[in-house]
């Protein structure tokens, strides 16, 4: 039992650490763009063992390998993360600094895995799939 709660607690602590970064995004401006995405760099290499450069210059094996690691319930999380990072990263026409297509793409794989885990229909997945692919 105590193993069980200390297993929820490791996942709702990665989930509030990912809602967070959500919603720093969201606020993000140009004067805080280097500070916020250090910060989320550095969280994801702590909870996912990888960073957004990393990421985009990582193949699909390699991203699927760290997050089957993870509870699926923070993996979900992931796919909003970045598609806030790519608005972000075009609203403030820093395009020269990240590779947004490849972002895009890892996205986008992440959100096949998690469909296929979770083997249930998500309206919102499709949508955020969808709005990945246009970019």
């Amino acid at each position: 039992m105590e193993r069980r709660d200390f297993l929820m607690k490791e996942i709702e602590n990665l989930t509030h650490i990912l809602s967070k970064l959500v919603s720093k995004v969201s606020g993000l401006k140009a004067v805080d763009f280097e500070v916020i995405i250090k910060e989320i760099n550095d969280d994801l290499s702590s909870n996912f063992e990888f960073t957004l450069d990393e990421l985009i210059s990582s193949d699909k094996s390699i991203i699927l390998e760290k997050i089957e690691k993870r509870d699926i319930i923070n993996v979900e999380l992931l796919p909003n993360l970045l598609s806030g990072i790519i608005d972000k990263i075009k609203e403030l026409k820093r395009e020269n600094d990240y590779n947004i297509d490849e972002l895009s793409k890892k996205a986008i794989i992440i959100i096949e895995y998690i469909d296929a885990e979770t083997k249930t229909f998500s309206m919102s997945r499709m949508d955020l799939k969808k709005k990945l692919q246009g970019k």
